[in-house]
């Protein structure tokens, strides 16, 4: 179950506007889309396909020594004789997408150019007022908001985000161009002090939208 990131954006009604798609819902694809062929009728990533491609590619295995010799002995394990169908043509069609975009699917695009491996969750939206509010898993998707702030070279992004983990991995920052132009994010917990500690929990618990009566009661317990 991942930490669950509360994201904020405001910019231009008509920056917000291109980040929703025809059903209404705040959408990634429209910023920063999948190049790759193949993978939109796909039901989920098939773990033999993903295997067998990585096998036929030799890509890098994991840093984690452990995690590596897991890697390592399954690519070896790994037959495409006794795959089922859809595995066998989900992983031809991962070679594809590699071929043509260096990803094997959509989640492994995901996971490095969005910064989060799925799509905005809960999402809210208010393009008159110029504002946006969703949820993602684990972190801040900056990648996303980077190539949407490149769309709209004029315009300022500012984005606020803060982590279910509260007083941790949070923050605000402008974009403008595809670049980050100010930033305010918050260090590492081992590096604040107690009055950092508390600065930015207050903050965290703005952007998650506690009221003030949870707020009072959460710190009680701090205490």
């Amino acid at each position: 179950m991942p930490n669950w990131v509360t994201n904020k954006v405001a910019a231009a009604t008509h920056v917000i506007e291109a980040m929703v798609n025809e059903e209404g819902k705040i959408d990634f694809n429209l910023m920063a889309p999948f190049p790759g062929p193949r993978g939109a009728d796909w039901n989920g990533i098939y773990g033999d396909a993903e295997t067998a491609a990585n096998a036929v590619l030799n890509t890098s295995l994991s840093s984690h020594p452990l995690i590596a010799s897991l890697e390592s002995a399954n690519r070896r394990d790994v037959n495409i004789e006794k795959m089922t169908d859809t595995s066998f043509q989900q992983f031809i069609g991962m070679l594809e997408n590699y071929r043509a975009c260096g990803y094997l699917h959509g989640m492994d695009w995901a996971r490095e150019k969005w910064g989060t491996k799925w799509n905005a969750c809960e999402p809210e939206h208010d393009e008159k007022a110029g504002i946006a509010k969703f949820d993602t898993a684990w972190s801040c998707p900056e990648g996303v908001l980077t190539e949407l702030s490149k769309r709209f070279p004029e315009d300022a992004i500012i984005v606020t985000f803060a982590d279910g983990d509260i007083g941790s991995n949070c923050g605000s920052f402008i974009l403008k161009a595809g670049n980050i132009i100010s930033s305010d994010i918050a260090p590492s917990r081992q590096s604040m002090n107690t009055e950092d500690q508390k600065k930015w929990r207050m903050f965290a618990y703005r952007v998650k939208g506690y009221s003030d009566s949870e707020i009072a009661e959460f710190e009680n317990e701090e205490e």
